[in-house]
């Protein structure tokens, strides 16, 4: 009887520690995804205030080196440094003000754990000139992201197709 009754003692102890390392790691599990998602969103917000800035030597710090970009408008994949020729002046323009531009990003779906992430939604990207011109662009997007020495890197953008303020305003 007192064997089984340490037995049972025993048991009960271990059982409460096991209970103890799930809800620790379950804890742990949720922070870290939180956590993901956090600062998921500070590499977009930097993306979003480089473009506000002009400041493209920040704006591709936030793109892995070997990055892709995928244009699903001309139909055609290009490495991200061929798109930074493209998209520099822009960031030129603004920073000496002659325009201004701004983006905004809406999601639809978001993947992700505390390495890796796949995101799905439309962007907004717009400029003034000086004449108060406004030109709109409205994009739907999946970008592709890994997280290197503590820092988010996006490793492919797919520019899918263009859409309207319509789409924009019902996600």
């Amino acid at each position: 009887m007192f064997i089984s009754l340490n037995c049972k003692l025993s048991l009960g102890v271990i059982m409460k520690q096991v209970y103890v390392i799930i809800v620790f790691l379950l804890t742990h599990f949720i922070y870290a995804e939180n956590n993901s998602i956090n600062e998921l969103n500070s590499a977009w917000d930097k993306l979003e205030q480089t473009v506000l800035n002009g400041d493209f030597r920040s704006f591709k710090s936030v793109y892995h080196r070997d990055a892709v970009l995928v244009n699903g408008i001309t139909k055609s994949s290009y490495p991200i440094k061929k798109a930074f020729e493209g998209w520099e002046q822009g960031f030129i323009d603004t920073k000496s003000g002659k325009i201004i531009a701004n983006l905004d990003v809406k999601f639809s779906d978001r993947i992700y754990d505390q390495l890796t992430a796949h995101e799905t939604g439309i962007f907004h990207y717009y400029t003034i000139n000086n004449n108060g011109d406004k030109n709109d662009t409205y994009v739907h997007f999946e970008s592709l992201w890994v997280k290197k020495n503590n820092a988010w890197l996006m490793i492919m953008e797919y520019q899918k197709s263009k859409t309207d303020e319509s789409q924009w305003n019902a996600l």
